[in-house]
């Protein structure tokens, strides 16, 4: 039996905005920062990803998030969104995705492997029931949501981490409860956390061997990176 490229894992509409998305997980990963990890896409269903940013439609999927493309033009997102969000798009499209995932599909191509929710897109605006029995066939995940203020995210409290932009950010979203991946401006200072492993100088650490960032363990940072690290404005 052929290894399939990927499965769809929800189709919906967004409590951001009421628009569709769409939810897919696929099973191969060449990212050298995470390793081999299993990649779950959330993504617009009108449009395509390019489009969606230049039109503002990345609102469905992104929400608040302060990386999103700005009035001025200007986007921090260290997300290529021509790449393999756009390709990913496509392949679902063209109904090159599993429709289910069972739980014999679980067991055969998640045991032992670690998932990454959110490769593109909020993975808050999932379905919880779905996160969580995906994650149960998993060894271990890793996740980040910037919706950590609306009242659809608090199920991912303990589950993903609160993605804050700046020292003000992380000191709120901690006082209510949320494990933190923060991103500082270069030689920031006052964070209590843990400076990502893989960011550091010469590190080999992977997110697939570290797993720290699984809404559970620690408070992370890492300094702004990226193509649109310039545009990076801390809360």
């Amino acid at each position: 039996m052929k290894k399939p490229k990927g499965f769809v894992l929800q189709e919906g509409f967004s409590p951001i905005d009421g628009e569709p998305f769409f939810v897919v997980l696929t099973l191969e990963s060449k990212n050298r920062k995470t390793g081999p990890m299993c990649q779950v896409w959330v993504l617009a269903g009108s449009v395509d990803p390019v489009t969606a940013i230049a039109t503002g439609q990345d609102l469905t999927i992104c929400g608040n998030c302060r990386h999103r493309r700005q009035a001025s033009g200007s986007r921090s997102c260290y997300v290529n969104p021509g790449q393999a969000p756009l390709a990913v798009w496509r392949t679902y499209k063209k109904g090159g995705y599993e429709a289910d995932l069972t739980v014999a599909d679980g067991k055969r191509y998640l045991s032992g492997k670690k998932i990454r929710w959110g490769a593109y897109g909020d993975p808050a605006i999932i379905d919880p029931v779905i996160f969580h029995a995906v994650n149960g066939a998993a060894a271990g995940h890793t996740g980040y949501t910037h919706q950590w203020r609306e009242p659809f995210a608090q199920w991912a409290k303990g589950s993903l981490q609160a993605s804050c932009d700046g020292l003000r950010d992380y000191l709120e979203a901690s006082s209510h409860g949320w494990k933190t991946f923060a991103v500082v401006p270069k030689g920031s200072k006052g964070f209590s956390g843990r400076q990502c492993p893989a960011t550091l100088e010469a590190s080999q650490t992977q997110c697939q061997t570290c797993s720290l960032c699984d809404g559970d363990k620690a408070d992370i940072f890492v300094e702004v990176h990226g193509t649109g690290s310039k545009h990076f404005k801390p809360q």
